[in-house]
């Protein structure tokens, strides 16, 4: 599955590695499934999960000012 963001001349799929800033040492993977973040009910949608800690964070509009693939 692959998500198409025209606006930022983005493509992730499935299982990229991403950085969310330039100079940021984190690595997170991209997924796309039902997820549960911050106490909530699970979701179905695009999400992000540390490489290192496992924690998980939803994909979201401000993270793709800044979000670099890089695998």
């Amino acid at each position: 599955m692959e998500l198409i963001i025209p606006d930022y001349d983005i493509t992730l799929h499935e299982g990229d590695t991403v950085r969310l800033g330039r100079f940021d040492t984190e690595t997170w993977l991209v997924h796309y499934g039902w997820y549960a973040w911050g106490g909530n009910r699970p979701v179905c949608g695009w999400f992000l999960s540390n490489t290192l800690t496992q924690a998980v964070k939803p994909l979201q509009y401000t993270d793709l000012e800044d979000i670099y693939v890089i695998e």
